[in-house]
């Protein structure tokens, strides 16, 4: 019995799980998503400068979008800080809205919501990504004072 050592072969890489070789070196194929870890700083003060604690901040990075919305509350110092959902891309931020609005009624003063844009935050890329898939970390920043709503 004469064996055919290119079908023999054939059924042996099959069985190894090679299938072929005509995509060898057209690159690495990666599956995934690229992202940038990003971290939400700042404070929010009233027009007489004091902080105010208790405001309600929504990082909204893309618009109608409500999947990738971050929540923060101030703190007694009028401070909010936060690390954020993993976000596809930094383009992302050009599109990003931070509104803050008053949430806990009169009992520290009522102040007027304000919505913040992009040109409004300060982005800063605080580590280098790799290159590939990681876009590295962002730090985005915001000194805000509300006004009075009478």
């Amino acid at each position: 019995m004469k064996i055919n050592w290119k079908h023999f072969a054939g059924s042996i890489f099959a069985l190894l799980g090679f299938s072929g070789c005509e995509n060898i070196g057209l690159g690495l194929a990666m599956y995934g998503q690229p992202s940038a870890d990003y971290k939400l700083i700042g404070d929010v003060k009233g027009p007489d400068g004091k902080p105010i604690e208790g405001i309600r901040g929504v990082l909204a990075p893309l618009e109608n979008d409500p999947y990738y919305n971050d929540t923060l509350y101030t703190d007694s110092k009028g401070h909010f800080e936060k690390e954020v959902l993993k976000h596809s891309w930094p383009d992302d931020l050009k599109q990003a809205k931070l509104i803050l609005e008053d949430v806990d009624g009169p009992e520290r003063g009522s102040f007027k919501t304000k919505t913040l844009t992009r040109s409004d935050l300060k982005v800063e890329q605080t580590r280098q990504g790799s290159g590939v898939w990681d876009y590295g970390a962002f730090t985005v920043s915001a000194d805000v004072t509300l006004e009075k709503d009478e």
